[in-house]
């Protein structure tokens, strides 16, 4: 009886021991599963972030490819439009004396233009290898020629400016000078600040008021002074 009893006590706890396997069994099962399920979500996940970071890139490409492309199309149009306007005024300088300085200083803008290169845009904004432009085509040298560069976000505020200064332009020719990076910005527009020529008289500044019916304002000494 006593042998029988104990049988029974070791068949229960084997039984148990055989039940507690079981259960670690089946958590370790589901365990598994879960970790499986996990590997293949962020598997999915990588893929597609990866696949959306390529996208944004090209779109950035396409972008800038675009911007550039803009970028020569109105240089080309401003070219022509100033070769235009040249050749338009060729004819006066023809047969009829006239005061070529003065002639110069009125018609300022159709000779003496100010360009910006191809420069780089940042992924998320920022300007670098910025090169500035300044065509005389005038007869006459430039001592000195100040441009005013603005520094424009991609929702078109402006975020900052600078000045750069360029000197000693000779008549038919052109320089070209380095201009300051920017962190930020997507787009740069460049204008004259002043020009001064003193073979020309030629006192240009962009803040200048000019009297009504004036049409020689730019000149350095006003003539009979």
């Amino acid at each position: 009886m006593v042998r029988l009893l104990h049988k029974l006590t070791e068949i229960c706890t084997i039984l148990t021991i055989i039940s507690q396997i079981q259960k670690m069994l089946k958590r370790n099962i589901l365990l598994i599963i879960a970790i499986i399920i996990i590997v293949v979500l962020w598997a999915k996940y990588h893929s597609e972030h990866k696949l959306y970071k390529q996208t944004l890139q090209a779109n950035y490409n396409l972008v800038t490819k675009m911007n550039e492309l803009r970028q020569k199309d109105q240089q080309m149009e401003q070219g022509m439009q100033q070769m235009q306007n040249t050749q338009a005024l060729a004819p006066q300088l023809k047969g009829i004396f006239i005061d070529r300085k003065k002639y110069f200083r009125q018609n300022w803008q159709n000779y003496i233009h100010v360009s910006l290169n191809n420069y780089k845009t940042g992924f998320l904004g920022g300007l670098k290898d910025i090169k500035v432009t300044v065509n005389n085509d005038t007869e006459f040298p430039l001592e000195n020629v100040m441009v005013s560069l603005e520094y424009f976000r991609a929702n078109g505020k402006l975020f900052k400016r600078n000045d750069v200064s360029i000197d000693n332009i000779p008549p038919k020719s052109s320089k070209e000078i380095a201009a300051p990076d920017s962190r930020k910005g997507m787009k740069i527009t460049a204008t004259f600040k002043r020009i001064t020529s003193q073979e020309m008289n030629f006192c240009y500044a962009a803040n200048k008021k000019t009297e009504p019916g004036n049409n020689d304002p730019y000149q350095c000494v006003p003539q009979g002074k």
